[in-house]
């Protein structure tokens, strides 16, 4: 992946003429799903669909492949097909994953950790740990289920923030929870702006017209790009701990604050790093 994903959109893997309209709208990266969109009578046909489409078709955007649960035949089939070729794809959704013992023996592919259980939440510090984990998806609506409670920020509010935590140690990239009402921009709005403020790089989609307000929630500006730019390449530059840019002391941990606003929007580090060597 060039970039974290901040507005990955939910496409069921039975409806790949939706793709094309999604690679018209802003959206950065899809997820291809093969698990809760798909009926149990189409889980064949549209897992091989869908992996000879990506092999005659390369999209235009990042591409997820979410696969069902691997405790279930057609999980262990979905992983069968799709380890042939890890070239199709950006990395594996893994959804019901609650321990260790699940990642054993999958092949050298990117995963991302869908977290749906209360089991899940709490082996998350050892599951982060994995070193084909590229990043952790909050599930809020199988979570909320399994504890009793609605979807509200307040409800989930300790199992987002063990999310951020164990992303923020292990250096993954965390999606929060879809908005399940597609009726409440300002509503999504709002959530988007607590779950960036708290540290998530990005939140799912489930309908193009959330894509918008998402992204205007998690990308920085032009002006804060630019920002980061010059803090970044005054401090590469620099031979001491700390550096002084526009009357402000800049030292490491806001140099990771800005290397990591540079990736969400596109941009690598490296290069400014790269320069001031």
């Amino acid at each position: 992946m060039n970039k974290f994903p901040v507005s990955p959109i939910f496409v069921p893997a039975n409806k790949l003429d939706w793709i094309k309209k999604i690679e018209a709208t802003l959206a950065d990266c899809i997820i291809l799903d093969l698990e809760d969109s798909v009926p149990l009578d189409q889980k064949d046909s549209s897992r091989i669909s869908l992996y000879n489409y990506l092999e005659e078709t390369k999209p235009s955007i990042s591409v997820f492949v979410r696969i069902n649960p691997l405790d279930t035949d057609e999980g262990v089939e979905d992983l069968a097909l799709f380890s042939k070729n890890a070239d199709l794809y950006d990395a594996l959704v893994l959804p019901k994953i609650e321990n260790q013992k699940t990642l054993d023996g999958i092949p050298n592919i990117p995963l991302v950790l869908l977290i749906e259980t209360p089991l899940a939440v709490k082996n998350l510090a050892v599951l982060a740990k994995n070193k084909q984990v590229v990043g952790v998806a909050l599930g809020g609506a199988d979570l909320s289920a399994s504890l009793g409670s609605d979807m509200s920020w307040d409800s989930l509010l300790f199992h987002r923030s063990a999310v951020v935590l164990e992303c923020a140690i292990n250096n993954l990239f965390s999606l929060d929870s879809p908005f399940m009402d597609i009726g409440a921009p300002e509503a999504l709005a709002a959530e988007c702006a607590l779950s960036s403020k708290m540290g998530f790089n990005g939140k799912a989609a489930i309908h193009p017209s959330q894509i918008d307000i998402i992204q205007g929630s998690f990308l920085p500006t032009e002006e804060e790009i630019n920002e980061a730019k010059e803090i970044l390449a005054a401090f590469y530059a620099s031979p001491d701990a700390a550096v002084a840019v526009q009357g402000k002391m800049v030292d490491l941990p806001v140099v990771k604050s800005m290397e990591k606003r540079l990736l969400l929007a596109g941009f690598n580090p490296e290069e400014l790093k790269n320069k001031g060597a």
